[in-house]
């Protein structure tokens, strides 16, 4: 079966190749068996008013996610972007280094007792 897709975002391609495990061909040629993706189903569901394709592939164990945010003004969502951006960074430089440096007064408060 074959499945054909629009993808205007080079961001968004990426992250559909990594989750398919295909492979982003840069000029049009005939694909060899190993650049050919797979998914374990597609739907085309309607997430907030915006229809959306969403595809599943349980099987391959990848480590891609979608966080869906809602707000009532553009300023919540840039605040919640914002917040989900230091999260995800914050874990990616914990799993780097491991060292951490107490915030938030920690030291003050430590040091008081």
């Amino acid at each position: 079966l074959l499945m054909v897709l629009k993808i205007s975002s080079k961001f968004e391609l990426l992250r559909f190749c990594r989750t398919t495990g295909a492979v982003a061909l840069l000029k049009l040629s005939q694909p060899n068996p190993d650049d050919l993706g797979f998914v374990d189903s597609v739907s085309v569901e309607e997430i907030g008013g915006v229809t959306v394709s969403i595809v599943r592939n349980e099987q391959g164990g990848n480590s891609i996610a979608t966080v869906v945010l809602r707000g009532s003004t553009e300023s919540i969502w840039d605040d919640l972007e914002r917040a989900v951006d230091d999260g995800v960074n914050t874990y990616k430089a914990m799993c780097r280094d491991s060292r951490i440096v107490p915030g938030a007064a920690a030291t003050e408060i430590e040091l008081a007792r």
